[in-house]
This record gives structure tokens, C-alpha cells and sequence, in this order.
């Protein structure tokens, strides 16, 4: 009897081992809040102004290849996250990920990515 009992336990310690860990919770797509929209905007059009940049509100820009190529990878990640923002503030429905695309002065892209917009996007930058 004793036999039965531990191989019963160590049957149900197999079998809750084994049992597939549940789905990870997707994350509900939201639209950024207004106050970060309108910072977004205001970031790439004082950008703009200085004559570093061009978008518009799908998500695409234009930016001089040298000027990319200066603002090292936090500069570029910083921008594309700021697109993203723009994009998702833009959209018709609330979207979870949107596409950022930059090129250059000729039309060659410099970089296209799928984003998580920030939902948490700060005046000063993230």
C-alpha cells in the first residue's frame, strides 16, 4: 500500500511538471494619451525646424543620411520611438504595434521597424 501512495505522488509531481505553463497575457493595444502625442509631435517638429527632419502622422520621416548616421543608436532608437508614437496616435483603431520607416534625402531606407508605441511617453524623452 505504501508503494501505491508514493508512486501515486510521484505521478502527480510528474504530471504537474509536465502541464504546459499557461499563455503569456497579450497586452491590450491602447492608444497613447493625448498629452503624449502632442509631445511627440512637438519633438520631431522643433527637429524639423532646426532642418533635421521630415514625418508625417503614419509613422514615416525622412532625415538627412549623415544627420542618421551622427545620432548613434540611441539617437536613431529615439526617434523611431518617437514615430511609433506619432503613428499610434494617428491610427483610426488603437494598435498594439505599428511600422516606423526612415529614409533618406533619396528615398533609400535607413531603417523599418515594428514598434511598441510608448504608453508612457514623458517631455524630455523616455
Amino acid at each position: 500500500m505504501r508503494i501505491s501512495a508514493v508512486a501515486a505522488l510521484v505521478a502527480f509531481v510528474l504530471a504537474a511538471c509536465g502541464s504546459d505553463p499557461p499563455p503569456p497575457r497579450e497586452r491590450q493595444a491602447r492608444r497613447p494619451p493625448q498629452p503624449a502625442c502632442e509631445q511627440a509631435r512637438a519633438t520631431l517638429e522643433r527637429q524639423g525646424r532646426d532642418g533635421g527632419i521630415l514625418f508625417d502622422p503614419s509613422g514615416e520621416a525622412m532625415i538627412e543620411r549623415a544627420t542618421w548616421m551622427e545620432l548613434g543608436d540611441s539617437g536613431r532608437d529615439r526617434i523611431v520611438e518617437t514615430l511609433a508614437v506619432i503613428a499610434a496616435c494617428g491610427a483610426e483603431t488603437p494598435q498594439r504595434e505599428v511600422q516606423v520607416q526612415v529614409r533618406d534625402e533619396r528615398g533609400m531606407v535607413l531603417t523599418t521597424r515594428i514598434v511598441e508605441p510608448s504608453t508612457d511617453f514623458r517631455a524630455g524623452g523616455r
